[in-house]
């Protein structure tokens, strides 16, 4: 299948990889740009654990001159993606939740304690879900800082457009509701609103799914978990679907 990537990079590359391991093709078009906020203040503190919801957390504590903690500090992750670039960043103590906002903060309730110190949330300027609020009703203190953004881009990279033009695109991944919302908003500023009926959109989440809907006229397909195992699962049984159709065409 050729399908559109429209993560940030440096993620967008190594799923754009992943994706041509599994014989698919794959063009890049990130719909945003990632910008860390090198002025952001992390206080001072003691802290039993940061939390990060997104590779991007890790890069922007990672590209800071001094680091608000040690790399013996617990890092939890989301996801698994996000615990291994914690850990190529060096945090040696990096664990992953293994799915969504839920299963971090069941990480959370598990292996720490309010009373053992605050919390550092290593976070993004838009946030999915509440993660210290839902923390702070279990009595643990969260210290959330916002360390980067997503600039939206206001188009799609040229060779997307073409491509969407000549009508072999087969799908789209999203990942965020932000990446989607921008990916809607370039597709009507092109003039390439609606996709074609063809063109599936492989979604994150039910909120990433919704911020396309009104510019997909084909299939808006919501992964399992919110993780790229389960996304690349849905691709893979589209494929199969189309391939069954055409043998039976």
């Amino acid at each position: 299948m050729r399908l559109i990537v429209t993560r940030p990079e440096p993620d967008a590359s190594r799923t754009a990889r992943a994706l041509i391991r599994l014989g698919h093709e794959a063009i890049l078009c990130p719909m945003l740009d990632i910008v860390t906020d090198t002025s952001a203040k992390i206080p001072t503190r003691a802290y039993q654990a940061v939390l990060v919801t997104s590779s991007n957390g890790v890069r922007a504590l990672a590209a800071r001159a001094v680091r608000p903690v040690t790399v013996e500090v617990p890092l939890l992750a989301v996801g698994d993606q996000t615990a291994l670039e914690a850990k190529r960043a060096g945090f040696g103590a990096a664990r992953s939740a293994g799915g969504g906002l839920d299963d971090l903060v069941a990480l959370v309730g598990r292996e720490l304690s309010p009373e053992s110190g605050p919390l550092l949330y290593a976070a993004g300027e838009e946030q999915a879900g509440d993660l210290a609020g839902r923390l702070k009703e279990r009595g643990f203190e969260v210290e959330t800082v916002v360390l980067y953004r997503g600039e939206p881009r206001p188009r799609v990279a040229q060779v997307a457009e073409a491509a969407l033009k000549e009508g072999t695109v087969d799908g789209v991944l999203l990942y965020s509701r932000r990446s989607a919302a921008a990916f809607a908003l370039a597709l009507r500023a092109g003039g390439l609103a609606p996709l074609a009926g063809e063109v599936a959109c492989f979604c994150l989440s039910a909120a990433t799914a919704e911020a396309v809907a009104k510019v997909a006229a084909g299939r808006v397909i919501v992964a399992e978990k919110p993780d790229q195992l389960s996304l690349f699962a849905t691709i893979e049984a589209e494929r199969a679907a189309r391939a069954s159709r055409g043998a039976l065409a």
